[in-house]
């Protein structure tokens, strides 16, 4: 009995050994870094990114949105711009720009519209019902759908940072380049003018 509670006692001083051993390299390393870019790194990186929207054309999608409304690529046809915000759900800061998308919705430029996709949503009604529920907390009046194969293989199939925001045209073409990271309304106020500057000027 004596051997048996030696033994058990070894063994449990080595997995405590093990585990005092660990907290200690971790103190000494600290948690992995963050690792932070330069200016010129999220500069390579943006331009990377960019790359992967050229070309972008979202015509011919036919999908639902979180709350079951349908919509196709016809959606377009009407504006002469459309702000695409693409997010997830596990996204933070997806999440904290909505209510700015959305007062912005409620006063956007003249000849404009927003949607937005919610790109994890495939195949996941949880996420559905979650990304509905940000929407309704947002006070978000504009649609947010869910990727079928078209959107999936033409854009978000592309995306790996979130939020990204496209603008397309009438016919569902990108114009001007993408926007990566969280903006403020303003800020995207501003891009829908600045890429309907863009298309008169080649009207």
């Amino acid at each position: 009995m004596k051997k048996v509670i030696k033994i058990a006692g070894i063994v449990v001083g080595s997995i405590l050994g093990v585990a005092v051993l660990m907290f200690a390299i971790m103190l000494l390393r600290g948690p992995s870094d963050v690792v932070i870019l330069t200016d010129e790194q999220v500069v390579e990186q943006n331009a990377e990114q960019t790359k992967r929207y050229s070309g972008v054309d979202l015509s011919g999608f036919d999908t639902v949105t979180v709350t079951g409304e349908k919509l196709t690529s016809d959606f377009f046809k009407d504006y002469k711009v459309t702000m695409i915000n693409l997010w997830t759900t596990n996204c933070s800061p997806c999440i904290a720009e909505m209510p700015d998308i959305a007062k912005l919705y409620d006063d956007r430029p003249e000849g404009s519209n927003i949607i937005s996709i919610c790109v994890d949503t495939v195949d996941d009604k949880k996420a559905v019902k979650f990304a509905s529920e940000v929407m309704e907390d947002a006070g978000a009046n504009f649609m947010t759908l869910v990727p079928d194969e078209v959107l999936q293989t033409a854009l978000t199939n592309q995306a790996n940072i979130f939020p990204t925001t496209i603008f397309v045209d009438c016919n569902g073409k990108i114009v001007g380049t993408p926007h990566f990271g969280g903006r403020t309304g303003e800020d995207y106020r501003q891009a829908i003018l600045d890429r309907i500057a863009l298309i008169d000027e080649t009207e």
